[in-house]
């Protein structure tokens, strides 16, 4: 379960800025609360503002710390990703603080501060958090007053084997921490070294795999759920039906084995970028198919018995079997649909997902229904969705509580600022939606009529 996350000096974020999903005291929609380790925590995050105010980047910094998380500092680009609209930015740690709850029900907070300036992280934490408050230090990465790196640790470990392997491993971010070090997190490099996972190992590899799970859509974006859309007949039997219940015009889907070569796929792709996708989609296809999009169209690719990739395409049927559609073919609100309705199938009961614009190109109800039926199909277990939208439909306190309604506003700074429709304390019955766009909520365009006089100057 996601709990909370805070961000500073990334983007347009400057000063600290927090989301979190601990629910107040607000009576309707209890089914929406979900209950980890003595908490009571949303089910949903709604984030409103006007265009350029910082909604999406909230998303691009859980994606952003996320990579550098599981895959260390060289695979992301740290290029401009600082509060640019100051002369400190680049020289001011970018800051990302995780508050999370594992599938065994232990909560943990996490962070990670990395210099854009040095291009190395500079401290780490994972803290382990009881019901009753009493917080264990896992692990501290830092740098001391002298600049020299230290590791701390508060666990204790009575096995003398698993002790010793445990110093080791935070040894090695300590004071003669080499370079390649500096641009990993502790958390993936145990989770990568250690082959038996007992003890706090266990406790690693559980916050880590959580990060993993973790699913972010973009609007260019393609969920891996599509993976086993094209080979396995009952999730497309199940993708169908949900297609024909939000009215696309598709009556099924289905694959199509295609004559298309393997290389012929990759046309149009610059020539360093298409070898290195060759690779690791060879690479990867094992038992189980590879999904992915390309030039407009999703294939599926699998190995035969003699080891030659297969290429199958989807494509739908809207009421005529003689002639299919591709996916090129359908609207850029069924595409839309593409990513989204896998959600349903493939949260896999403990999911985190975060959506950007999850109302890109869909009809005002058709989101709408989309939460409803989220809500309707994952009411037993605990998947999570935080969204931007712009979709004003959805400000209704009949379909969502107020805590879940968070706004996103441009300072005077440029910064971006967070803050919770809960601030406002409006009653159960207020239309919300209306005064949000009447200025209450603060989170609107603001058009300043005197600037035009110039034009006419």
């Amino acid at each position: 379960m996601f709990i909370g996350f805070s961000v500073s000096n990334f983007l347009s974020f400057k000063e600290t800025q927090t989301i979190s999903m601990i629910a107040s005291k607000v009576a309707r929609h209890k089914e929406h609360i979900l209950n980890g380790n003595g908490k009571k925590i949303l089910k949903t995050g709604l984030i409103y503002g006007a265009n350029a105010c910082g909604k999406s980047n909230l998303i691009r910094a859980i994606d952003f710390s996320r990579d550098i998380i599981l895959e260390g500092l060289n695979e992301v680009d740290l290029n401009k990703k600082y509060f640019r609209v100051s002369s400190e930015g680049y020289k001011v740690p970018g800051v990302f603080e995780y508050r999370l709850i594992t599938k065994t029900g232990k909560e943990y907070s996490y962070g990670i501060a990395i210099s854009y300036e040095k291009k190395e992280i500079l401290s780490e934490w994972l803290v382990r958090i009881e019901k009753n408050g009493i917080e264990t230090c896992i692990f501290n990465r830092d740098i001391n007053e002298k600049g020299i790196s230290f590791t701390e640790s508060e666990v204790k470990i009575k096995n003398n084997v698993e002790k010793t392997r445990w110093e080791i491993y935070l040894e090695d971010f300590g004071e003669n921490i080499s370079g390649a070090m500096k641009k990993k997190s502790i958390l993936s490099d145990i989770a990568a070294r250690s082959s038996k996972k007992r003890g706090v190992l266990t406790e690693i590899f559980e916050v880590f795999t959580w990060f993993q799970s973790i699913i972010i859509l973009f609007p260019t974006s393609q969920y891996s759920g599509l993976n086993q859309l094209v080979e396995d007949e009952s999730i497309r039997n199940q993708f169908s039906v949900l297609l024909k219940y939000f009215d696309t015009g598709i009556e099924s889907v289905e694959s199509k084995m295609g004559q298309m070569e393997f290389d012929k796929i990759f046309e149009g792709i610059p020539k360093e970028e298409a070898e290195k996708l060759k690779i690791r989609i060879s690479n990867d296809i094992e038992d189980e198919p590879v999904m992915f999009k390309m030039n407009s169209q999703v294939y599926s690719l699998r190995k035969d018995e003699d080891g030659n990739i297969i290429t199958t395409k989807m494509m739908q049927n809207h009421g005529y079997n003689q002639d299919l559609f591709e996916y090129s073919d359908e609207s850029d609100g069924t595409q839309r649909l593409f990513d989204l309705i896998p959600l349903f199938y493939e949260h896999k009961g403990n999911s985190v997902i975060f959506i950007d614009e999850i109302d890109r190109s869909l009809h005002t109800n058709l989101t709408r229904r989309f939460l409803e039926l989220f809500y309707k199909l994952t009411e037993e277990d605990t998947s999570q969705i935080i969204a931007t939208t712009h979709d004003s439909n959805l400000l209704d306190l009949e379909l969502v509580r107020q805590d879940e309604i968070w706004f996103i506003k441009r300072l005077s700074d440029h910064s971006s600022s967070v803050y919770s429709l809960n601030r406002y304390k409006e009653r159960y019955d207020k239309k919300i939606d209306k005064e949000y766009l009447l200025g209450r909520y603060d989170a609107i365009p603001t058009f300043d009529d005197e600037i035009l006089e110039d034009i006419n100057a």
